[in-house]
């Protein structure tokens, strides 16, 4: 049954016969009352769920109820018990005493025999189930479906109603027609969260990385009871694949566990296995880390698994699965990351002002940055998969696939040819769970306009040459002028002149 990152603890392994817990000396049985059994007086069996702590009693029950409940337990919901008389014994008898201690030693025996119609009742919400009016008899009590996060059902057990307090009780030889059992489950609480890089650090630069921890408690097993297995898997989500080569700097996948004081348990490399298959990593803990974590019931396993998201769901959340398996049972948790993505178009400025036309300009080369100081000095970008810098395309537009969301700063480091680098040439830009969306809401999207190189004055059309041809011109006007000048004059003088 999958449980939320806020979901206690699962529980894992049987819980002893008749509570596994000890009674207080001050406690008073349920209705007790001496002498022979009483028909008339009406019987309950109340079942008590808790969870197995390192701190639980460990002592047999006596079916006696604990004013206050267990100290420090906590309630299981959701156990359903069966109850089935073994109609074969009549406690009534002598011989029924002895036939009940035999079926006692051997539970398996116990079941076989019992053929009463089945009476099942579930726990609620603080671990208590309760059967009524249930005849004179021996009982075959079995947990026959366990809450979501229990791995184990609790070992079946024998009870008779009405059940004596005998001769060390409290007080002695009485009957008790209210019984009160307290079975516990050993827990492994399993959860899954993002782990944040630390600020500036190498994988902080490297926003497509996600680190998940899958994380368990130890659990706490009864004595004699193995911890036979014990692993944990990561199951990847579509968008995410895992790194088996982290950027130097980077931390690799890991497996550390505490003791139940919280202090360092330390593991070697053959305490566990860690294998991947296709979607799915999981560490598995051979016999000899299995020993170490079953001295340690109490504390945890972390499983930190390295993955890059390499898409972005449509409503910006990658949802990854993970689960554990211990002594046969699984219990499956979710863990949640937004991610998002970066698109920058670089354009020609509109030719006239106020104009619409965007241009889109191939050859603009960007890097993006955590820091404004970053972004200034052109130190620490951002790398995505290996990639530092973007280029655009014929579109003009560059794409950063997949980005933890923040505040970034882009910086472009060489313009299309022909171009200026913008002013400002650093830009902070937003990025939020999703994917680019250039029409409202506008999100993940950053324009950027360019405008060309200044342009110079060139020379005259013709250079000097054509200056010479001016004053050429010149010069030969003067001539013709100069000219029709001496002509007019010789002709005026012509006709002053007397005729002969």
């Amino acid at each position: 049954m999958t449980r939320t990152f806020a979901k206690r603890a699962g529980a894992v392994i049987g819980a002893l016969a008749l509570g596994a817990v000890a009674v207080f000396g001050s406690a008073v049985p349920a209705s007790a009352v001496p002498g022979n059994i009483d028909e008339s007086i009406p019987r309950t069996l109340t079942i008590h769920k808790y969870q197995l702590a390192p701190n639980s009693p460990q002592a047999p029950g006596t079916g006696q109820l604990i004013p206050g409940g267990v100290p420090g337990g906590i309630p299981l919901e959701g156990a359903e018990f069966t109850v089935r008389e073994i109609t074969s014994v009549d406690i009534t008898t002598p011989a029924g005493w002895t036939q009940a201690g035999q079926l006692n030693a051997n539970i398996p025996a116990a079941a076989a025999l019992a053929d009463g119609a089945p009476t099942v009742v579930t726990t609620n919400a603080a671990g208590i189930a309760t059967f009524s009016s249930l005849d004179v008899g021996l009982y075959y009590v079995a947990e026959t479906a366990t809450p979501g996060d229990v791995t184990d059902p609790v070992a079946p057990f024998l009870v008779s109603l009405p059940f004596p307090t005998g001769q060390f009780g409290t007080p002695a030889n009485d009957w008790i027609y209210d019984v009160h059992v307290y079975p516990k489950n050993s827990v492994s609480d399993l959860t899954k969260n993002r782990v944040a890089p630390a600020p500036g650090s190498v994988e902080a630069r490297n926003p497509d990385l996600v680190r998940w921890a899958i994380s368990s408690t130890i659990p706490t097993l009864p004595a004699g009871t193995p911890l036979s297995q014990f692993s944990l898997t990561d199951e990847l989500a579509p968008e995410l694949t895992f790194v088996a080569t982290p950027p130097a700097g980077v931390a690799p996948t890991s497996v550390t566990a505490t003791t139940a004081a919280g202090g360092n348990l330390a593991l070697v490399a053959s305490d566990y296995t860690i294998t991947t298959a296709g979607t799915t990593q999981t560490v598995a803990f051979t016999p000899a880390g299995r020993t170490k974590l079953q001295a340690n019931g109490g504390g945890s396993v972390t499983f930190t698994v390295l993955t890059r998201a390499v898409d972005v769901p449509a409503n910006g959340l990658i949802v990854n699965t993970a689960s554990s398996i211990v002594n046969g049972a699984t219990e499956t948790v979710t863990g949640t990351t937004p991610i998002g993505e970066l698109t920058v178009f670089a354009y020609a400025a509109p030719p006239v002002a106020g104009g619409s036309q965007q241009t889109p300009l191939a050859g603009a080369v960007f890097q993006l940055f955590l820091t404004e100081a970053d972004a200034n000095a052109g130190t620490n970008p951002v790398s995505i998969g290996g990639v530092s810098q973007w280029t655009s395309g014929p579109d003009g537009q560059i794409n950063i696939p997949a980005l933890v969301p923040g505040t970034y700063f882009v910086r472009e480091i060489t313009p299309p040819a022909g171009f200026q680098i913008p002013t400002p040439a650093i830009q902070s830009v937003g990025v939020v769970a999703g994917p680019t969306s250039v029409s409202a809401p506008v999100q993940n999207y950053l324009t950027v306009p360019h405008v060309q190189v200044p342009a110079w004055q060139l020379p005259l059309t013709g250079g000097d040459g054509a200056l010479w041809f001016g004053v050429g011109g010149g010069a030969l006007l003067l001539i013709v002028v100069g000219a029709a000048i001496v002509v007019a004059r010789r002709r005026a003088t012509e006709a002053a002149a007397p005729v002969a």
